[in-house]
Parts: structure tokens; C-alpha cells; sequence
């Protein structure tokens, strides 16, 4: 039995357009509630994570002309991304200003990695958080519409495309603890070092609790 569009459209407790104006009040009034909008063969569904309450999916539900279910597609919602470029990148500049104000080796080769590795630290964390929030997303969704996972194309946690990530992200997270420990105790300089401790704990945890949870995403069969 195919999934209708009407079957998703129960899925949905407020309906809403899917606009900046929209979700702003959504992040303002941290309304958990399955919010969407209904077009002629397309469904939107979005939901504040109890987790990640502005950075959340957008879930777009395509439908033939039979109004069976074809495609399921995902987007970050506006207010994310606007979140990312006007906190994201400041902070990035900040931590950079500080590193710059605090160091006399400004122009040293070593500054210039670091502040490199930081910033792509910071971008696998911000994208890790948002897939995190997708998949748990996707999976409660797929439970409540009973849609079936095709097991035989599961994506392996432990690909290569994955396993180069890890390999580079881990040692990351490690400098970034260790960088943590020496900003706490001879600089005493506690927002940074939680900021460290923050980005390389909060990547670890969410990597660990998929690899462990056996999470998985795969080709999907969009039938009962």
C-alpha cells in the first residue's frame, strides 16, 4: 500500500506557509508542533527539535498525479540560515581576533592552521548538529507513516566517504580538548575553552549516539 498525501497531511497539528515571518515565530514561541504547509503535489512538514530549536529541517513530501508519495527532499529553514551568517560567521571573526590579539606570532604559519582548522571544525559541527536533527526527524516521520527502509542500500556508517570524515574530525575534536585545558588553567580564559569544549563534545556525542544507535538511512520504499 503506497503513502497518500493525505495520510501525510494528518501528520501536520498547525498549518502554516512555509516564510521567514513564519518561522521566526516559530523560534520565538519554541512551539513543538508539527507545522506545514499544503500546495497541489507537494507537502512541507517542519518541527523544532527540543535540541536544535532554529536550525531545523524543512521537509518537502512530492506526490504523483495520483497523489502517491515519490520523493522526500529536506532544506534548512530560512531563519537557520540566516542564524548561520549573521552568528556563525561573527563568531568565527571574533575567535579569530582573539587569537590574533593574544598571540605575537601573528604572521606564524602555526596560527594560520590553527584558525583553519578551527573554522573547519565549526562547519562540520554546525552540519553534523542539522543531519542529526534531520535523521531523527525523518525516522520518527517514517514510524508514524510506516514507511518501510529498504535494508538491502543502507548507507554503512562506516564508508569511506564517512571514515575520511572521522579520521579528520577526530583528532580535530581531540586538539580542540586538549587547546581547551591549556585556555582553562594557565590563561584562564573560560569562554573560549568552553567554546572548544562545546563544538568537539557536541560533534563526538552525536557521531557516537548514530554510530552506536545504529542509525541508518538508505533508499527508501514508500509503501506499507
Amino acid at each position: 500500500m503506497e503513502i497518500t498525501k493525505k495520510e501525510v497531511e494528518k501528520l501536520i497539528e498547525l498549518k502554516e506557509e512555509n516564510t521567514l515571518i513564519n518561522h521566526l515565530g516559530n523560534v520565538i514561541s519554541r512551539d513543538f508542533r508539527i507545522k506545514g504547509e499544503i500546495s497541489e503535489n507537494k507537502v512541507k512538514l517542519w518541527k523544532q527539535g527540543f535540541w536544535n530549536m532554529i536550525t531545523y529541517p524543512v521537509f518537502t513530501f512530492e506526490f504523483n498525479t495520483e497523489k502517491h508519495l515519490i520523493d522526500i527532499t529536506d532544506k534548512q529553514n530560512p531563519i537557520g540560515k540566516i542564524f548561520n551568517i549573521v552568528i556563525f560567521l561573527p563568531l568565527i571573526y571574533f575567535i579569530v581576533l582573539q587569537l590574533i590579539n593574544e598571540s605575537e606570532l601573528i604572521s606564524s604559519l602555526t596560527l594560520i592552521s590553527f584558525v583553519l582548522i578551527f573554522i573547519i571544525g565549526l562547519i562540520f559541527f554546525a552540519r553534523k548538529v542539522y543531519n542529526f536533527e534531520k535523521q531523527n526527524q525523518l525516522d520518527k516521520i517514517f514510524d508514524l507513516l510506516e514507511i518501510e527502509v529498504d535494508e538491502k542500500e543502507i548507507e554503512k556508517e562506516w564508508s569511506f566517504k564517512k571514515l575520511i570524515t572521522r579520521i579528520l574530525m577526530y583528532p580535530i575534536c581531540i586538539g580542540l580538548i586538549i587547546l581547551a585545558i591549556f585556555l582553562f588553567f594557565p590563561n584562564e580564559d573560560i569562554i573560549l575553552g568552553i567554546g572548544c569544549l562545546g563544538i568537539a563534545g557536541a560533534y563526538l556525542f552525536a557521531d557516537l549516539k548514530i554510530i552506536l544507535g545504529k542509525k541508518t538511512t538508505g533508499n527508501t520504499v514508500y509503501n506499507k
